[in-house]
């Protein structure tokens, strides 16, 4: 509908109309939206020509058109609001409205009553179309309603004031830094809320010169809240409007105290690590993706002979020349390619000195996976290669001496098979490296050896203990030949147990020697046997004819008891020599031995007289009697051994001990005395012909007295811990209570 076409009010509303013609004029011309309802019916009686043409409507349609038509009120509503307005005398107000062609649009309606001149009433209205307005008014409602939701979930303090420093805005995280209630800062002053002198003159300053220059300002400043002592950083920006006019400043304050905090504990943890980096004593560098010196160590500024300030900022060839510098580009090329550590050993050689690196180069990589450079970390393994050469010459030394030496050497792992054989020991036994590998080299030793030198083995492989033995092995003939074979245990770098190490030592000469000697011995005791017979004899025929002068009856009784003392010689002679052989059967009976050390001192009494020496005995057990099982002979010779080689050792004045104890059902003697055993004999001490420092020394005291005591059931053993004190430890079968018990089983 145009907007040139005219609208005829009906003749009978025109002429009920008060000036009818008047208000048709104004009607029909007017381009604002008019029309007529009447309150009772809800019915359009009349519009103008705007508002045909807003709502889209014919003129001729208008008559037929009731307001739910058009209003989006039902039909009770309206009529409702109809006689509301009627009632009031009209009133401004805001609906919405369906176009003919179904949009609908906000208006904004003014009504007013008109008494008709038959004295009806109807309502007069004069509408504009609000829907823009609205629109925006919504579109700002809802920015408003984001901005606000923004504001109130932002973490940092946001804050708006106007032109005369009042706040007219602030979210709740301002508040909470601030510690007051968001109701309490609006429309307040910060004079009036904050106390000024916990702000820094500086940033007071800052402050005024932003202001005066009218620029946004930065600045931080310490605060105490709610939360204690804050560090707060400040962002302080004008608001101006479209002409320019200056409408306030917007602060943005955020807390950054857990920042720097963090900061100061990273500059901290820096320190430290710097600290750590320049006390190291490996080489350590570090290169970003260009190759360029960025931090370094006093370790490396030596082995390079360079001063920091010479190298850091600068490239790698500062350092580094000639094919140094290619091998150091290359492999910082390839660990930040492959991401993986680049290991490589360098020689240095700076002013004059020369240095063995062994280096470790890797990628440093950001957590998004860039690679920022390389960091790498020397070590200087110039005295380990030195110790290494050392170590390398020392072997082949060893090997070279072992392939040489005069005697068999040869090597086990740590169950006992054979590894290692120089030349001497397979041309000792005749057979190959490998024919003697693994436990093929027991093979060696005859049958009637075999069995116990086995046992023997097997405990030292069970204990880690050493094996000290003789024993015959075949030749490259196949013929037996005497070997001491002494085996030891051996221990890596760590002390940890890596195997044995044993040496063949050929004593077939001496076992000749021995076994010719003992033909000799033999001989002499049985020569020496009749020759005491008839002195002891001649001795018992002057006695008969007597009478003797007491001077002539003592030399008849010395000579007897020397006879007999040497004819007991002789049978022991004897009995060591079956003792060897291992045929001697002892008779155990109860023997006292504390009668035994007191006959015994008589017999020493010329030695510890002429050294004024003092021999002590204690007694851990009851009474005077201290018994064990044994032959009386035999431990009259073990002892008579010990306590004279303990009278000889002992220095003028000294004193020998004898400690008589009884620990579980062993019997045990402590000889103890001043005087060391020389080192050099220590290990040999109860060997056969082992002595040091005695002119007139056989070796054979301590070599029989242990042999004789081993045969009783006994041990003997030497114990040199003691500085300047020697102690022998005999232990044998205790006999307490032996008139009922007996002597132990053999």
């Amino acid at each position: 509908m145009g907007a040139n076409r005219k609208t005829k009010l009906p003749d009978d509303l025109l002429h009920d109309l008060p000036d009818g013609s008047v208000f048709r004029a104004a009607f029909e011309s007017s381009s604002t939206i008019m029309f007529l309802i009447d309150p009772e019916s809800g019915r359009i009686i009349g519009a103008n020509p705007a508002a045909c043409e807003f709502y889209g409507y014919h003129p001729e349609e208008v008559d037929s058109i009731a307001a739910t038509q058009v209003s989006l009120l039902s039909d009770e509503q309206l009529i409702a609001l109809l006689r509301s307005l009627s009632a009031k005398g009209g009133t401004r107000f805001a609906t919405r409205h369906r176009l003919k062609d179904g949009q609908v649009r906000d208006m904004e309606l003014d009504a007013a009553p008109i008494i008709l001149k038959s004295g009806r009433s109807c309502l007069f209205f004069v509408g504009h179309d609000i829907t823009e307005q609205k629109l925006a008014e919504r579109s700002l409602r809802r920015s408003e309603t984001l901005l606000r939701a923004i504001l109130d979930s932002a973490g940092d303090g946001v804050a708006f004031r106007d032109a005369q420093g009042v706040y007219r805005e602030a979210n709740p995280a301002f508040c909470r830094m601030a510690g007051l209630p968001c109701g309490e800062i609006i429309g307040q002053r910060p004079d009036g809320l904050f106390d000024r002198r916990e702000v820094a003159q500086s940033v007071e300053r800052d402050r005024r010169d932003a202001d005066r220059a009218d620029l946004p300002v930065s600045y931080e400043l310490d605060w105490t809240g709610p939360e204690g002592e804050r560090h707060i950083s400040v962002q302080r920006s004008p608001v101006h409007d479209p002409t320019g006019e200056r409408l306030g400043e917007v602060s943005i304050s955020r807390d950054i105290t857990e920042r720097r905090l963090a900061e100061a504990s990273l500059a901290k943890s820096e320190g430290l690590l710097r600290a750590m980096l320049q006390s190291a004593q490996d080489c350590i560098f570090v290169t970003d993706e260009n190759d360029v010196l960025r931090e370094l160590n006093q370790s490396f500024c030596t082995h390079v002979g360079l001063a920091r300030e010479a190298l850091v900022g600068r490239h790698l060839s500062a350092a580094f020349e000639g094919e140094v510098l290619r091998i150091q580009l290359s492999t910082s090329a390839l660990a930040r390619k492959t991401r993986e550590p680049v290991s490589f050993t360098q020689r240095l050689r700076p002013a004059g000195q020369e240095y063995w690196i062994s280096v470790v180069k890797s990628a440093v990589v950001d957590p998004q996976g860039n690679c920022l450079g390389v960091v790498a970390m020397g070590r200087d393994m110039t005295a380990q290669r030195q110790t290494e050469m050392a170590l390398r010459s020392s072997e082949r030394r060893l090997a070279g001496l072992i392939r040489q030496a005069p005697v068999g050497v040869f090597e086990t792992d740590a169950r006992g098979r054979l590894v290692f054989a120089n030349e001497r020991m397979q041309r000792q036994t005749g057979r190959t490296l490998e024919a003697l590998s693994g436990l093929r080299w027991l093979d060696c030793i005859i049958p009637e050896d075999r069995e116990e030198f086995l046992a023997l083995w097997s405990d030292a492989l069970a204990n880690k203990r050493e094996v000290d033995r003789e024993v015959r092995m075949t030749n490259a003939r196949g013929k037996a030949q005497w070997l001491s074979c002494r085996i030891r245990p051996m221990t890596d770098g760590a002390s940890r147990f890596s195997g044995y190490m044993g040496v063949l030592g050929d004593i077939s000469e001496r076992k000749k020697a021995e076994g010719m000697r003992s033909d000799v011995e033999s001989v002499v005791r049985h020569d020496l046997k009749s020759p005491l017979a008839s002195v002891q004899n001649a001795m018992e025929l002057l006695e008969l004819l007597g009478p003797l002068t007491p001077e002539q009856g003592q030399v008849v009784a010395e000579v007897r008891t020397l006879t007999r003392r040497l004819q007991d010689l002789i049978l022991l002679s004897i009995d060591l020599h079956a003792m060897e052989a291992g045929v001697f059967k002892p008779a155990l009976t109860p023997v006292d031995l504390c009668a035994v050390v007191d006959a015994l001192r008589v017999e020493l009494r010329p030695l510890v007289e002429g050294k004024a020496l003092r021999i002590t005995v204690h007694s851990d057990c009851p009474g005077t009697a201290f018994f064990v099982f044994g032959e009386r002979r035999l431990l009259d010779a073990v002892f008579s051994n010990l306590l004279k080689n303990a009278a000889e050792a002992s220095s003028e004045g000294g004193e020998i001990t004898v400690r008589l104890s009884q620990e579980g059902p062993l019997a045990e003697v402590f000889l103890r005395n001043q005087g060391e055993v020389p080192a050099s004999v220590r290990e040999r001490f109860f060997e056969k012909y082992a002595t040091a420092g005695k002119a007139t020394g056989t070796g054979l005291g301590t070599y029989s007295a242990r042999l004789m005591v081993r045969v009783m059931g006994g041990t003997l053993s030497l114990n040199t811990e003691e500085p300047g004190h020697t102690t022998l430890i005999v232990r044998l079968p205790a006999a307490t209570g032996a008139a009922q018990d007996g002597p132990p089983a053999a």
